[in-house]
C-alpha cells in the first residue's frame, strides 16, 4: 500500500470512513483496537494521508458491524456532493463585490 504521509488528499472514501465511525459512535482509539490497528494508521486512512483499499474497508466494516450496502450508500451520497462546497466558495470569491449582497441574501433565503 501506498503511503503519502506529508500529502493529504482527501475522498469520498476517507470522508466516509470518518462519517461512519462517528455514526456508531466510535472513537479512533476505539475502532483501532476493534480493527486491530494502531490509531495512527486509521487516523492516516480518516485525513486522506494513506489509500484506503478494499481489505481495509472490509476490516473497517467487519468491525462496526455494517454492510458493503451500507458502504455503497454511503459513498452514492458523499458522491453526489463532493466537493461542491469548495466550488460553492470558488464561485463565491469570483463574484463582483456590489453582487455579493445579493448571493447572501439569496443564500439565507435557502
Amino acid at each position: 500500500m501506498s503511503k503519502r504521509n506529508k500529502i493529504v488528499q482527501e475522498s469520498p472514501e476517507s470522508e466516509v470512513l470518518k462519517a461512519l465511525r462517528l455514526k456508531v459512535d466510535l472513537s479512533v482509539r476505539k475502532l483501532a483496537e476493534a480493527m486491530d490497528m494502531s490509531k495512527s494508521r486509521v487516523h492516516q486512512m480518516e485525513s486522506g494521508r494513506e489509500n484506503i483499499s478494499q481489505d481495509y474497508i472490509q476490516k473497517f466494516l467487519d468491525a462496526v458491524q455494517l454492510s458493503w450496502d451500507d458502504w455503497a450508500f454511503q459513498i452514492s451520497k458523499k458522491d453526489k456532493f463532493y466537493g461542491m462546497r469548495d466550488k460553492c466558495h470558488e464561485l463565491l470569491n469570483s463574484i463582483e463585490p456590489s453582487k455579493l449582497e445579493q448571493a447572501h441574501e439569496l443564500l439565507l433565503g435557502l
